[in-house]
């Protein structure tokens, strides 16, 4: 089954989350922003409209949903019986992993589209001190 990419990225202007079907970088050159004084920001095209929104904050859906039946997205922050964790790309895995910092590895994301153990307690963008344990 193929599903559509999904993404999720916060407002700049707003302050909410917004969801839609593909980002891109703001376009400016670094000339630009430097003088103007901008900050790089991604701009997520969503069902209404574009909208602004902070680059550190874009994250895909992962196509896994937590035990509450809540969409996974790069960035959350998973408890688990492992501990508390990130979501993250791993390229050499070819998949979305949880990454610990203790111990520092990651963790595979078994499931047959619901995990049953995991709860998402947050993101890395609202929530970092989550994982700074």
């Amino acid at each position: 089954m193929i599903r559509e990419p999904k993404f999720r990225g916060y407002s700049i202007e707003n302050k909410s989350w917004h969801y839609g079907f593909g980002w891109c970088l703001d376009g400016l050159t670094d000339e630009c922003k430097q003088r103007e004084n901008i900050e790089d920001y991604a701009v997520l095209y969503t069902e209404s409209s574009p909208v602004k929104c902070d680059l550190k904050s874009m994250g895909q859906y992962i196509g896994l949903k937590d035990k509450n039946d809540r969409e996974i997205y790069a960035g959350d922050i998973p408890r688990d019986p492992t501990g508390i964790g990130e979501i993250e790309w791993v390229q050499e895995h070819c998949a979305y992993m949880v990454f610990t910092k203790n111990p520092s590895k990651y963790h595979h994301l078994e499931s047959d589209g619901k995990l049953l153990h995991t709860e998402i307690i947050g993101n890395i963008y609202e929530n970092p001190e989550l994982i700074e344990v």
